[in-house]
């Protein structure tokens, strides 16, 4: 039985984990399809934000977790659910709601990954440049809402790449802790 917040974190290393190849694979994706349309892009970003949601959602219910995390990782999730459910039910809707979503999500995690690395033991450099990495992403998207799809295919997909091996690296940090 996990004793420690760290410990009942690092019991749970396989989601970031998933997290991460989930991410590699949208970011390949977005790559390797960049004339894709709309609605499919649409698509790929909506599941792969609404599976974080819903793992961000469950982390904010987490037992033991700090109050501040809670409410933030609570927020994240809810906010995470409706823009994926937003991306899978209207794809085709905007290039500027896609935008914004992803841009949004890319701000909102990475702040939730500045507190954790921030106010968590272990994996503090790893979470750090995480929400850097997040952050910096978000506030290019917004920065300039009127990119071209195919520049967003590129930016989401070398950024959700990016994003995804350092969530499997936290995953396997954790994974690390977990053994020890």
């Amino acid at each position: 039985m996990a004793d420690t917040p760290l410990e009942r974190i690092a019991s749970k290393w396989w989601v970031p984990a998933l997290i991460g190849v989930l991410s590699v694979a949208v970011g390949i994706l977005a790559l390797a399809y960049q004339g894709i349309t709309l609605l499919a892009l649409g698509l790929i970003f909506g599941i792969n934000i609404l599976v974080y949601g819903m793992f961000a959602l469950m982390a904010g219910f987490e037992p033991g977790a700090p109050p501040s995390h809670a409410v933030l990782r609570t927020v994240i999730g809810i906010v995470a659910i409706l823009a994926g459910l937003v991306l899978i039910v209207r794809p085709g809707a905007s290039v500027m709601v896609l935008v914004i979503a992803v841009g949004f999500w890319f701000v909102l995690t990475g702040v939730a990954d500045l507190m954790r690395g921030i106010t968590q033991p272990g994996q503090r450099f790893l979470s750090i440049a995480l929400g850097v990495v997040s952050i910096a992403a978000g506030v290019i998207i917004l920065g300039d809402p009127d990119i071209g799809l195919r520049t967003l295919a590129i930016l989401a997909g070398i950024l959700f790449i990016v994003r995804g091996v350092f969530e499997m690296a936290v995953g396997w940090e954790l994974r690390r802790i977990h053994a020890a």
